[in-house]
């Protein structure tokens, strides 16, 4: 459990895409490797992820939002489908729309998120620990301005390693960032799995990973990646973990 100084999180990605990315997650958590995981609604691994969840009351599971690929779950509403698609149409034709609020689609956003939502709560029986997105979708501002997603929940932040930063790009995201803390709950830091363990081979460097005793960090893995799959599982990364306060966001 996490001490009350500092918090580990060590998150994946896209649980429920489909069965083979389900697995690799749950393994990687058996094995100790990772803490908790974010599921994605209406695709085709949904339904199976769900129901292996209760094999593994100690992994926290999130809501991965998904704006930006099509549902792939044969079964899903045709009303449901069609509102994501035609969402998904207006964010490819412009990645200006993750940066600023569009009113025109306003109510759009907040039926599809209202739908994913709904569906995790459909299967899982209570809400998600937490929210963040496929392709970072969470970080749209219309999705962190809208009305579905609950004030105060914790959220995904913004990558503490952003590459090629730029002016623009930094006052967007100190922007973005302030919109986000003044609506929900966040980790200090938030890096991907490369950021804190380069070449994931031997020991992890302390560099980040220390940040955890006296911060919340949040670092985003991706398990159904082969080169992060056996990694992940090591002895090298999970003895890093046991050294440290490791949780979940229900610990924020």
């Amino acid at each position: 459990m996490a001490s009350e100084r500092g918090l580990l999180i060590v998150n994946a990605d896209d649980w429920g895409y489909d069965e083979a990315t389900t697995q690799a997650i749950a393994d990687c958590h058996l094995a100790g490797g990772l803490t908790s995981t974010t599921a994605m609604m209406f695709m085709a691994g949904t339904a199976q992820a769900a129901s292996l969840a209760g094999d593994l009351p100690r992994m926290g599971i999130g809501l991965h939002l998904n704006l930006f690929e099509e549902y792939s779950d044969e079964s899903v509403p045709a009303s449901v489908r069609d509102r994501q698609r035609r969402l998904l149409d207006r964010f490819h034709r412009s990645r200006l729309r993750r940066w600023v609020y569009d009113p025109r689609i306003r109510h759009q956003v907040d039926q599809v998120v209202a739908d994913q939502w709904d569906r995790f709560v459909e299967l899982y029986g209570r809400p998600p620990t937490h929210v963040d997105g496929h392709h970072h979708s969470h970080m749209a501002v219309n999705v962190l301005l809208g009305r579905s997603l609950p004030r105060g929940i914790a959220i995904r932040n913004a990558l503490s390693d952003a590459h090629r930063p730029n002016p623009v790009t930094g006052l967007l995201r100190a922007a973005r960032q302030r919109l986000v803390l003044s609506r929900f709950r966040s980790t200090d830091y938030f890096f991907s799995i490369e950021t804190v363990w380069p070449g994931l081979e031997g020991p992890p460097p302390d560099e980040k990973l220390e940040l955890s005793r006296c911060n919340s960090v949040e670092v985003m893995v991706h398990p159904a990646y082969p080169r992060e799959y056996e990694p992940l599982q090591s002895r090298d990364w999970v003895e890093a973990l046991h050294r440290l306060p490791t949780g979940t966001f229900a610990n924020i």
